[in-house]
């Protein structure tokens, strides 16, 4: 079954909006200290906050008490449904992916515990103590009465998630499904990177915030772009195993069709680069950073915006930094290839990446 795309949303340290996400000067990075050593300080990409449209956030009575997370969610969401007339908000599924949140939930409970008492310490006051609170709070806030699921895992889940919506379409649980991912950023998670040794002076890599959403169907008609149906996922323990299942990854993607990188300022992208070795590669929008599921939604996004009339597939390796590996590969609408053919000349394909795309969101660079 055909899985389309309808409306795209995104926060991130570029802005809000899925527009800012194709911008070509990267956006400017913060400093934050670790929460085990105020005095030790590492370079991240932080959503701005002093932007007036977050009060909007601040002010709606079901967020009053909601962390940073619960209102990235919320605006990513509110970007994708905006235009969905409220009649057929009843039938739309919410699929939402975290990985970090939970940590600033506990966090912030267990200040209010010390800091408050005991008295304070009611889920009723503390709402996120529970780990899918900002998918409550998203479907109650938007009117969303299709079923509701929340899925916790690093990049890869992303595919989890879409994967998910397209069984709720085919077997009739809902028409439209969307699927979202969060990220908050705090000094407690910035000491997971560390402890993790992720967090080097030489290293580009860079812990992110934010949030992406897709609103998909099973119906072309409005759509931005395509998903086609991705392999299952692969696993991996160690290293020596993503390795040789990377390999095997490589092996399995489609000839002849362009790749966007993902990986390239985490410690996966020198096996992203020996997998993809022979495979066309485009080049990647400024960095935004490491986000989990987040990032994942960002390259859809930007990926997406990049194709064109002679670039009508792209492939996006999914390179999961703590479980698992997959891919997607996208098409434009109105296409009439399918999966590439390995008889395609593969020149055409190469000089395609070289043409300036016709975006489905607006021009590259304007």
């Amino acid at each position: 079954m055909p899985l389309y795309v309808n409306a795209v949303g995104a926060v991130s340290a570029a802005g809000i909006g899925a527009e800012n996400l194709t911008k070509c000067c990267p956006p400017a990075e913060k400093e934050m200290a670790l929460a085990s050593s105020p005095n030790r300080s590492f370079r991240v990409f932080l959503v701005d906050r002093s932007d007036p449209r977050w009060n909007t956030w601040m002010m709606e009575p079901r967020l009053r008490r909601a962390g940073a997370m619960a209102q990235f969610f919320a605006e990513a969401v509110r970007q994708v449904v905006e235009n969905v007339p409220e009649q057929e908000k009843s039938r739309i599924g919410l699929i939402a992916i975290f990985n970090n949140g939970s940590i600033g939930h506990t966090v912030r409970f267990v200040a209010g515990y010390r800091g408050q008492g005991r008295r304070f310490a009611s889920p009723l006051l503390f709402p996120e103590t529970v780990y899918n609170a900002a998918t409550s709070h998203a479907a109650a806030v938007f009117g969303l009465g299709g079923p509701c699921s929340t899925l916790v895992g690093d990049e890869s889940a992303w595919i989890d998630g879409i994967r998910m919506a397209r069984v709720w379409l085919r077997l009739g649980h809902v028409s439209t499904a969307l699927v979202v991912a969060a990220e908050e950023l705090t000094p407690v998670t910035l000491d997971a990177y560390y402890s993790a040794r992720w967090l080097r002076r030489k290293r580009p890599f860079r812990p992110a915030e934010g949030s992406a959403a897709l609103l998909l169907t099973a119906h072309s008609h409005q759509a931005l772009f395509e998903v086609q149906e991705a392999p299952t996922n692969l696993p991996y323990r160690n290293r020596q195993e993503l390795v040789r299942l990377a390999s095997a990854l490589a092996a399995d993607l489609p000839p002849n069709v362009p790749a966007y990188r993902t990986a390239q300022a985490s410690w996966l992208g020198s096996i992203e680069r020996a997998a993809l070795r022979d495979i066309s590669l485009l080049d990647p929008y400024p960095y935004l950073g490491e986000a989990w599921a987040v990032s994942a939604g960002w390259h859809t996004i930007r990926a997406a915006s990049l194709l064109s009339e002679r670039r009508t597939e792209i492939l996006l390796p999914i390179w999961g930094t703590t479980h698992q590996l997959s891919w997607l590969q996208l098409r434009r609408i109105g296409s009439t290839a399918g999966r590439a053919d390995a008889s395609t000349a593969s020149a055409e394909r190469i000089e395609a990446t070289k043409t300036a795309p016709s975006s489905p969101f607006h021009e590259r660079g304007s």
